[in-house]
């Protein structure tokens, strides 16, 4: 069975600000401090926020359970902005930054609704698209932290190493959620290699065999080519962290790649087991 990244994901969003704090020469620590509160609520909305979009929120049962998550998400938007105003006077560029890539975020998320609905046929730079845009509110910390504090790297070289965490990061996902994904509607570039693979080779589904789109996503090497993908996207990462000395960061790329490498490995394995079943 196929190890989850989601802890290690999640950890890096809550972490953004330790990933990137020996970037800067911190002058002064209660600015510091005030900041990176603010970029953990707004990270706590963003989070819950997507997740009241998909429909993973069951109203009743919180209602039930005394767990009132709107209000929670609500308030923690609400305190973030209170700490970036505070940070940030009202004609600072910060705010026209975080309005922009607010609106390029909510937006990809009302096109992954209709490209779900669409089922359109989707290309490696649509993924991309969307696997930055999806993530772009993650570059917002290092905005706010450049006009901060003096940087070591420059702001569009972090974002550069963020892009690259973004691709693997996205790319893993769809490949760990991929029969979730369908159970859910949610289309993804995996779902439409796969429909593209069983097109090409006049593949119908089989409705007796569990998970089948999911067993051709491995047999046709789909699988270990978008687990490639990932891998590499991570590498990559690692070396510019390494390169602009940001520890925390290549650490948690270190524990990110043992997973995929791992993962990578059980695919393979399980590849050439087929292999040698169906030559026997």
């Amino acid at each position: 069975m196929m190890k989850s990244t989601n802890t290690i994901t999640n950890h890096f969003f809550k972490n953004q600000i330790h990933f990137l704090k020996e970037n800067f020469n911190i002058t002064d620590h209660e600015l510091f401090q005030k900041f990176s509160i603010a970029v953990e609520r707004f990270c706590y909305f963003v989070l819950e926020m997507d997740k009241l979009i998909d429909g993973e929120y069951d109203l009743g049962e919180q209602y039930k359970n005394h767990d009132n998550k709107i209000y929670h998400l609500i308030s923690n938007h609400q305190k973030a902005l209170q700490l970036l105003w505070d940070v940030f006077p009202a004609d600072h560029q910060f705010w026209k930054d975080l309005d922009e890539t607010n609106f390029r975020y909510y937006e990809i998320l009302i096109k992954e609704k209709w490209v779900s609905k669409e089922r359109s046929v989707l290309n490696i730079d649509d993924f991309k698209e969307y696997a930055i845009a999806k993530h772009c509110l993650a570059y917002i910390p290092i905005k706010g932290l450049c006009y901060l504090f003096e940087a070591k790297v420059e702001s569009e070289k972090l974002e550069e190493v963020f892009t690259k965490i973004f691709l693997g990061m996205q790319m893993n996902d769809d490949i760990e959620d991929f029969n979730n994904d369908l159970i859910n509607y949610q289309w993804t570039y995996a779902h439409s290699r796969v429909q593209e693979i069983m097109e090409e080779n006049n593949i119908q589904e089989n409705q007796d065999l569990d998970k089948f789109r999911e067993r051709v996503l491995y047999v046709s090497g789909v699988g270990e080519e978008l687990i490639g993908y990932c891998k590499e996207s991570f590498l990559s990462a690692k070396e510019l962290s390494k390169e602009y000395h940001l520890t925390a960061l290549e650490n948690w790329l270190n524990e990110t790649l043992s997973i995929i490498c791992e993962n990578e490995k059980l695919v393979l394995e399980l590849l050439q087991m087929n292999s040698d079943a169906s030559h026997s």
